[in-house]
């Protein structure tokens, strides 16, 4: 493997091989059809924006589903480079953090790489969710979050087209699932994703967006977070030992 800088006229031939961390910042990882490989981070708009739109011309699942929801097919760049650089990067490190204070007998059930992986491309697919939605300051009504909730479904569709191991799209497509299965997408019959993988991209996920500032809240506490969470746990929707590793996570580490 090596590392280029893909030139301007190749920016639609990107695909994305997935994602990594350096030094605490997450990259993107593409191919060009030269077999050449380079790391992008989410302020590059026009390389992002070229991928994700090879990713909608590859799968016309995407556009089906965007019309479904009569919504217009719109990629917003800003949305992922906010998501690259923030959330889905803060998601790594408490996902990696749960799972490095996981107890081993559950620890031996995932695969770390995976869940690194799935943490740093988990949101991707609010790239097409429109932003009046995605930025409403204001509780979404029932139809919005039913658009909301399909976020996870496209960022799935979108990277099925990619060389996206298996194990990653089904934690992508499931991180809004918890152990009762009450979550979303509904799971397909017969297919059941790692509900520790889920669990801890799932918690991840729940926690560092709890910890961010949005436009319809403040910035919570480590406490009021890990409270709300812990009802999840009292529900039967979060395991238990996910919940303690995050805590050891949090006492260490969020500071």
């Amino acid at each position: 493997m090596f590392l280029t800088r893909t030139p301007k006229k190749r920016h639609k031939s990107l695909n994305l091989l997935g994602a990594i961390r350096i030094s605490n910042s997450s990259f993107f990882v593409f191919k060009n059809n030269d077999g050449d490989i380079s790391l992008k981070s989410g302020r590059e708009e026009k390389i992002q924006r070229a991928a994700v739109q090879n990713m909608i011309d590859l799968n016309p699942d995407v556009t089906k589903l965007l019309n479904t929801y009569k919504i217009k097919p719109s990629i917003d760049t800003k949305t992922l480079r906010e998501l690259a650089g923030g959330h889905m990067n803060e998601t790594c490190n408490v996902a990696m953090g749960i799972y490095s204070a996981l107890c081993e007998h559950l620890k031996k059930d995932v695969n770390a790489e995976i869940i690194k992986e799935a943490s740093m491309l988990h949101d991707l697919g609010k790239v097409l969710i429109p932003s009046k939605i995605l930025n409403k300051p204001a509780k979404l009504n029932s139809k919005e979050r039913e658009i909301m909730n399909i976020h996870s479904t496209l960022g799935y569709e979108l990277l099925k087209t990619q060389n996206i191991k298996e194990e990653t799209l089904d934690l992508v497509k499931y991180h809004h699932q918890n152990l009762k299965h009450s979550g979303y997408p509904r799971l397909v019959e017969g297919h059941t994703p790692s509900d520790i993988g889920v669990q801890i991209i799932s918690t991840a996920d729940k926690y560092s967006a709890l910890r961010e500032a949005r436009v319809y809240r403040r910035k919570l506490s480590k406490i009021e977070s890990l409270l709300i969470l812990y009802k999840e746990v009292l529900e039967g929707k979060i395991h238990k030992d996910v919940f303690k590793a995050l805590i050891e996570y949090v006492r260490k580490y969020d500071v």
